[in-house]
């Protein structure tokens, strides 16, 4: 038997363990996969008091097999003004459709500075405002995130990043009103949180109430006017999901200094904004936000947020957001003048008006919606065509005996967004017999929703034109961001006193007999200003289905000018 010398065993005893140790760490780097961490630190900027400076600090682990880092960079009035690596070495982050690829080596990191602009205009006033006396901002204006988080892809969001922490160098003293400061292996959820609510800095006073998990704060000096306002729609919300969030934070916030509303932020546990008490829309504008609170904490789910799911999400959140208001105090509901049937069949009248005038920008299908690329019939479709199929829907489920909120209840359970065609799912288990009429009527088809028992809301006349006169500019102004030559009609009170003397002459060829009846008994505004259009139309000589004949009919030349 062949003896080991002493040496051979001490070399042996080295070896074999440094053989497993290099084996293991080979097996680490290139199997295990750690991703990198985000760091965020963010102050104001001396050269200019609207602006916020950030530095992003992404920080990559040895065992992380990633050569670079995806950000989104759209949506986010950002200026990018250096990159460099640990070494101090810059980097130039390949930019491609919103999308920057920012080159990180194992084991470094790399610093991105920005600048963002804070007090930029959005949909409801200014996105954010510096003061002397608040910070405040959503995270989707200020932070650079994953990529993956929107293209809704979820593993990708898990494997994108492993953790984040945020430090604000803003004045000592200040109380802060955010999501979190550091989370670890944040989820797609976490990310959405970090993009919708709203982060606010302050000399803020506070009013709680413990029972509901509510807080409202202000500005010190600024009154908490009707708070049982506030409560009254936290509880509605409350008995309708039959949960709540945690906590829910509401910052009443003045207009800015040029009059201009603030919009800072509205999400899971946060939203703050302008408010005005005595505006029945900003009420409405806050039921809107408080659903989409509840709703995104009862169903955390990264489909709800896509399309062909998006419609239905922002239908509900708008078909409740006017059902809410009627659960504020009686006192309140008559000074706002609350009339939750009035404001549905208001919204059907936008609904035809628009639809008919110009069924090329307007008449689609909803579960169609990842086909939509213009912003103008993304507004039309999840604000006025989505409430109203959400309508139609709880009637008709109501009619089969079903409990009320029913399409409500069916999207808030786990299995209803594993895929992205809940409204489709929804129906075929709700609706039993009636279920593919419904989808190929008004889901997957363009019928125009049954709703004309509303007539029996049917504000005055005036009501109806100042309504169609406010789609049509709001719609216009969407439009107007892809051709500024878009061309929008105010209608006079002249005019549609004139279209309805001769409501008995023209009729819409483009309408079935059986519906354009029913259109002139439901509303005879909206009928008399739409045969009077496409009358106008024939008389030019404009061929009714001309794709450009509202440029034709609206242009310098034409009868309305």
């Amino acid at each position: 038997m062949m003896r080991v010398s002493k040496n051979t065993k001490l070399i042996l005893a080295i070896a074999i363990p440094l053989a497993v140790l290099i084996a293991a760490f080979t097996v680490c780097f290139f199997v295990v996969d750690i991703p990198p961490s985000f760091r965020y630190n963010v102050s104001v900027s001396e050269d200019d008091p609207q602006t916020l400076n950030v530095n992003m600090t992404i920080s990559m682990p040895w065992l992380c097999k990633k050569q670079e880092v995806y950000v989104y960079l759209g949506n986010k009035n950002i200026s990018l003004r250096s990159c460099t690596d640990s070494s101090g070495k810059n980097e130039t982050p390949i930019v491609s459709n919103d999308i920057a690829a920012i080159p990180v080596s194992r084991g470094g990191s790399v610093s991105i500075d920005y600048d963002v602009s804070v007090s930029v205009s959005a949909k409801h006033g200014n996105r954010g405002a510096i003061t002397d006396d608040y910070i405040v901002f959503d995270g989707d204006q200020v932070f650079l995130l994953p990529a993956e988080f929107y293209v809704f892809d979820e593993e990708g969001v898990e494997n994108s990043v492993k953790q984040i922490d945020m430090n604000f160098q803003f004045p000592e003293g200040w109380k802060k009103i955010i999501p979190f400061e550091q989370i670890e292996n944040p989820q797609w959820m976490d990310i959405y949180k970090i993009s919708k609510n709203a982060f606010v800095f302050g000399q803020f006073d506070e009013e709680q109430n413990p029972d509901t998990g509510l807080t409202i704060y202000t500005l010190p000096g600024q009154a908490v006017e009707n708070s049982d306002g506030f409560d009254s729609l936290f509880a509605y919300y409350t008995d309708l999901f039959g949960s709540k969030p945690s906590s829910y934070n509401i910052v009443l916030l003045p207009s800015d200094s040029s009059g201009e509303k603030i919009m800072g932020g509205a999400g899971t546990g946060t939203v703050a904004a302008s408010f005005d008490p005595d505006l029945l829309r900003d009420w409405q504008l806050l039921s809107h936000r408080m659903f989409h609170a509840f709703y995104d904490n009862a169903a955390p789910y990264a489909n709800v947020h896509a399309a062909p799911n998006l419609w239905l999400n922002e239908g509900l959140a708008t078909y409740y957001e006017n059902l809410a208001t009627d659960a504020l105090p009686e006192t309140l509901k008559t000074q706002l003048g609350v009339d939750v049937n009035r404001q549905m069949a208001l919204t059907f009248d936008q609904y035809l008006y628009m639809r008919l005038k110009d069924p090329f920008s307007y008449n689609f299908a909803p579960m169609d919606e990842n086909q939509i690329t213009s912003e103008a019939m993304s507004e039309f479709l999840h604000y006025t065509t989505a409430p109203l199929i959400v309508q139609a829907f709880e009637n008709l489920s109501l009619e089969l005996g079903n409990e009320p909120n029913s399409l409500l209840h069916y999207c808030l359970k786990e299995s209803s967004f594993e895929d992205r065609y809940t409204a489709l799912t929804a129906a075929m288990d709700l609706l039993g017999s009636e279920a593919q009429d419904f989808c190929e009527s008004y889901l997957v088809g363009v019928d125009i929703p049954s709703l004309w028992e509303l007539k029996a809301y049917q504000p005055s006349s005036e009501d109806v034109l100042e309504s169609l006169n406010y789609i049509e500019v709001l719609l216009g102004s969407w439009q107007k961001k892809e051709n500024s030559d878009y061309p929008t009609h105010i209608v006079s009170e002249d005019e549609l006193e004139e279209a309805m003397s001769t409501i008995d002459d023209h009729g819409i060829s483009l309408l079935s007999s059986e519906m354009e009846q029913s259109l002139k008994e439901y509303c005879p505004e909206v009928y008399a200003l739409v045969a009077d259009y496409y009358n106008q139309a024939t008389e030019q000589g404009f061929e009714l289905d001309d794709k450009d004949l509202r440029f034709k009919m609206y242009g310098e030349e034409s009868v309305y000018n």
